[in-house]
């Protein structure tokens, strides 16, 4: 068998890595993306217009009807005004804690779920679910797969 040669001297620093021919193909993908960047606007440049100022002579009446709109919209939203909420204890009430402030981040989980009035669950241990809906229309499981 033969012996493998070395790699050549010129250019290849690593066998198979061309820096030379890399580095030119470096700059000419810089090269090109300069030229794409001057030549842009003269191509592409519509695509930055909005699409009211292309066809905004093929409606006339748009811009009227338009102020007409955002009027009757002006109006609308004066006489549909939410009155603010600033007094929150006048439409949220909470119970003072029957019990001190837990002293550990560990006592705090549940420490008020305990009590009846202060519970989560309003609805207590008679509202059961009811099943899927294959159960309450009492199809076959063969229906369902």
């Amino acid at each position: 068998m033969a012996a493998k040669q070395a790699a050549p001297s010129k250019g290849l620093a690593v066998a198979g890595c061309n820096y030379v021919a890399t580095d030119q193909i470096w700059k000419d993908h810089v090269g090109q993306e300069v030229t794409a960047t001057k030549t842009w606007p003269e191509n592409w440049n519509f695509l930055t217009t909005k699409y009211e100022d292309l066809v905004k002579d093929q409606f006339p009446n748009r811009d009227r009807a338009r102020s007409r709109r955002e009027k009757l919209q002006q109006e609308v939203t004066a006489l549909v005004q939410v009155p603010p909420a600033t007094p929150i204890e006048k439409y949220i009430k909470v119970e003072p804690s029957p019990r001190p402030y837990p002293a550990t981040a560990s006592q705090q989980i549940g420490w008020r779920s305990t009590e009846k009035n202060l519970a989560l669950e309003k609805y207590g241990k008679y509202a059961k679910p009811k099943g899927g809906l294959v159960k309450q229309l009492d199809w076959p499981m063969e229906a369902v797969q």
